[in-house]
């Protein structure tokens, strides 16, 4: 946590209420979400226990429930009703435009990265390669529907297909608690928007009697509730009139602990789409649109396949990847946002200051002795700057201009030449002057030309593998 996240936190505690952290949303949001919440059986994640959804909450939502979970034949009974739904709400955004791409993505809304991760990874792995040709086969849905959430479960940074709902909340508002405790979307959202007359540390802690959000359930609500009727199921034997009322009360007691944080996954929605979006959300979005319309191809032809273990080569271009767009996410949240710029300044990885002279005719020798205008900037820092000379900075208004620090004397001002992008007759214009309030930030333009692929396993994901002894 930098200096400005400290000041934040420490502010939020002070006023009792959560502090906005970004000036802008930076995430997409769908007109038409499916928010998903769900139980598992403690102790096996493969199990589902039951889910509840729906794509408006002014309609009561959908519930499944499998009253045996251990039981296969009645897990797939009931994630066939779910998967029927799952499929035709992404049916729905097919249609493409003139290019090829589908005019619009589906989106995932779910309470915490802890049910992202059940759905998209445990749910759609061990659904998604299922045999419908065997004995006792599964619904056919189903191992669709896993295919799926398997690619939901292996979204790039940035995306907003699925969307955690405290991962949202706390990228953009900073309560008073622990980080920990933001986990726990009733409590996060009762610092966020409290209730009449309470504050924010009063909310929080009634969010905290609510039922959990899932994917875990409560223990205590386990062995009260969940062990009996489990125990009565097991009793109804073969009558489907006992079977039935089983099927009833679980789905009573199901609705009862999901469907508050399913409401509360909406309100959550509702305080984002309050943020105006950032510049470079719809960008994001068209590639999320692309990256969806890929999907669906290979999904109608047939080719959507799921590595469970990438081989060493495959899992360092992906790492290399992820690192890419973490940077890209990161650059353009902070061009959009100038409070994501001001905690990059507060952590010292930015720099801000006002102009105290700029020399725009400086020049200076290259290696091979010719000259080269290299304009040099002199700045009075706002916050000490602490980075070394040759650390590269870019113009926060104009990226294209890079720029260098240069050895510091003890007048605790900053020098900084331009290398490129401003050190021309015609660029020169680009500059500040003089009195000018700027910020030189870690982000340039972003590279353009297509990285090599990885095709030797570096020393990173090398598997060691033992000498054998000697005979």
């Amino acid at each position: 946590m930098n200096a400005l996240r400290t000041h934040q936190a420490l502010q939020a505690a002070a006023e009792r209420r959560a502090v906005t952290t970004t000036t802008r949303r930076h995430v997409h949001l769908s007109s038409s979400p499916l928010v998903v919440v769900g139980y598992h059986l403690a102790g096996d994640p493969g199990a589902p226990l039951a889910l509840v959804w729906g794509t408006a909450r002014d309609e009561t939502p959908h519930c499944m429930v499998v009253p045996e979970p251990r039981n296969r034949a009645l897990r797939f009974e009931a994630l066939d009703e779910f998967a029927i739904d799952l499929l035709a709400y992404l049916s729905r955004f097919e249609v493409r435009d003139d290019g090829g791409t589908c005019v619009d993505a589906p989106q995932l809304v779910v309470p915490n990265a802890g049910t992202a991760e059940w759905l998209g990874g445990i749910v759609g792995r061990f659904t998604r390669n299922l045999r419908t040709d065997g004995d006792a086969p599964p619904p056919a849905s189903v191992p669709l529907a896993g295919k799926h959430l398997s690619f939901f479960g292996d979204l790039l940074p940035g995306s907003s297909l699925m969307i955690a709902a405290t991962d949202a909340l706390t990228l953009h508002w900073q309560t008073g608690q622990l980080p920990s405790e933001d986990l726990n979307l009733a409590a996060l959202l009762g610092w966020i928007d409290p209730p009449d007359g309470l504050d924010g540390p009063a909310a929080a802690r009634l969010g905290e009697q609510a039922p959990p959000a899932g994917p875990d359930s409560d223990p205590n609500w386990d062995a009260d509730v969940l062990a009996d009727l489990i125990r009565s199921w097991h009793v109804a034997g073969d009558d489907p009139a006992a079977q039935a009322a089983v099927r009833g009360e679980l789905e009573g007691e199901i609705r009862e602990q999901l469907v508050p944080a399913w409401m509360d996954c909406w309100r959550a929605l509702d305080q984002l789409v309050a943020l105006p979006a950032g510049d470079h959300v719809a960008g994001r979005w068209l590639s999320d649109r692309k990256v969806w319309t890929a999907h669906s191809a290979r999904m109608a032809e047939g080719r959507a396949f799921f590595r469970n273990i990438p081989t060493p080569v495959q899992a360092a271009g992906r790492l290399r990847f992820l690192e890419s767009r973490t940077q890209n996410l990161q650059r353009e949240m902070a061009w959009d946002d100038p409070l994501v710029m001001a905690a990059l300044v507060a952590s010292g990885e930015a720099l801000a200051g006002r102009v105290v002279a700029v020399d725009a005719d400086r020049q200076t020798f290259n290696a091979n002795g010719r000259r080269q205008r290299r304009p040099m900037i002199t700045l009075e820092p706002t916050l000490d700057f602490a980075r070394p000379a040759g650390t590269n900075l870019y113009l926060s208004r104009h990226p294209s201009v890079k720029l260098e620090v240069l050895p510091n004397d003890a007048s605790g001002l900053i020098r900084v030449e331009v290398l490129k992008g401003a050190n021309q007759t015609k660029t020169l214009g680009l500059l500040p002057t003089a009195g000018d309030e700027i910020v030189l930030s870690p982000y340039g333009r972003p590279e353009f030309y297509q990285r090599s692929t990885v095709q030797e396993i570096p020393w990173t994901h090398l598997q060691l593998v033992e000498d054998s002894e000697e005979s």
